[in-house]
């Protein structure tokens, strides 16, 4: 009998419950893209088989490479046609994304400086379209690879943000990759530790450690193990992630960290080891996190401890009151009848 009572009440409260959970939740539809992109590889393409240009050059070189965009929509569409350099991202990913980025970390051809500008492209419906990038090889001679990406992106309208809800703008992008050489001859990987400081992402706190690659060539296969230790030698954070890749002469932010913990003002020290194939590095710094650094931080941080849910808690509170109220009937009811 009780079982017969209490089945739809809780029945009744796993629905509520999943109500709530599902309510705050938005689905983000992927747009499909109508547009596809490849490569018409040269004679002087290294690797034959490749979807992407491998290219051995000649100092001075000058050729002009040709990609091709088939748009498969039913009216025409501008694309942006841009050759990015090779960067390496927070997330330890080689990325073509960026253009105009800032030459640094020992880099010393930009292969965004010898080929086409960025260019917007109409391709009329349901047609393909050969486009050209003009290369200028350097005039001298190199070591390593100059690395980069043709990127095509589709040119859309901004939309018009939603009143209520979730609006999120995904960018779908082609890249074909570009790459060039004189030779083959192997760089010994290096990675560099440059600046160790908090840097907030997505309104946690992290501590970043600014990793470089100051040679001309990729390194990848990278392992990362990470320490921060407080000033008695006590651990406060470890990371550990591995199959990271850089791309040449670039750096990024090895994040170390916890959105569940916030490092306060003090001096910290860093042991972080790294490897890729038969090499290895270790480093191990003390560095300070400064009280301003932690107030400015502080304005923008989401805080440790979130408000409650105060309606699930009632209503959890209710459901359990109305099952006692009714166990208590129940029983009433019993002794009377015995």
């Amino acid at each position: 009998m009780i079982k017969k009572i209490l089945l739809p009440i809780i029945l009744a409260f796993s629905a509520f419950f999943a109500f709530l959970v599902t309510n705050n939740t938005t689905t983000v539809k992927a747009d499909t893209l109508n547009y596809t992109v490849g490569a018409d590889l040269p004679d002087n393409q290294i690797d034959k088989s490749g979807a992407y240009f491998d290219l051995k050059v000649t100092p001075g070189q000058s050729q002009d490479l040709t990609i091709k965009i088939s748009n498969k929509d039913n009216e025409s569409h501008h694309y942006e046609v841009s050759v990015n350099r090779g960067l390496t991202n927070d997330n330890g990913m080689i990325d073509y994304s960026t253009h105009g980025s800032a030459d640094k970390d020992g880099l010393k051809y930009n292969i965004e400086s010898l080929t086409t500008s960025p260019q917007d492209v109409t391709v009329d419906a349901n047609s393909t379209k050969l486009v050209t990038i003009h290369l200028n090889a350097p005039k001298d001679n190199f070591s390593g690879i100059i690395l980069g990406g043709i990127r095509v992106q589709e040119i859309t309208p901004t939309p018009k943000a939603k009143k209520k809800g979730l609006n999120i703008n995904n960018e779908y992008a082609y890249v074909i990759g570009l790459e060039l050489r004189q030779n083959s001859d192997k760089i010994q990987p290096k990675i560099q530790l440059g600046n160790i400081f908090e840097k907030q992402v997505n309104n946690y706190n992290y501590v970043a450690a600014d990793l470089i690659n100051p040679n001309p060539s990729i390194i990848d296969n990278i392992s990362i193990n990470a320490t921060v230790k407080d000033k008695n030698g006590k651990e406060v954070y470890t990371q550990d992630k591995k199959n990271l890749s850089m791309a040449p002469n670039s750096d990024f932010n090895y994040l170390i960290g916890s959105p569940k913990q916030t490092l306060k003002a003090g001096t910290y020290e860093l042991v972080l080891n790294a490897k890729s194939g038969t090499t290895s590095w270790h480093f191990d710094r003390k560095f300070t996190i400064t009280t301003q650094t932690v107030k400015k931080l502080a304005k923008t941080t989401i805080p440790k401890h979130t408000t409650p849910n105060y309606l699930l808690i009632a209503f959890i509170i209710a459901i359990l009151l109305v099952m006692i109220l009714v166990v208590l009937e129940y029983r009433k009811r019993y002794i009377k009848r015995h």
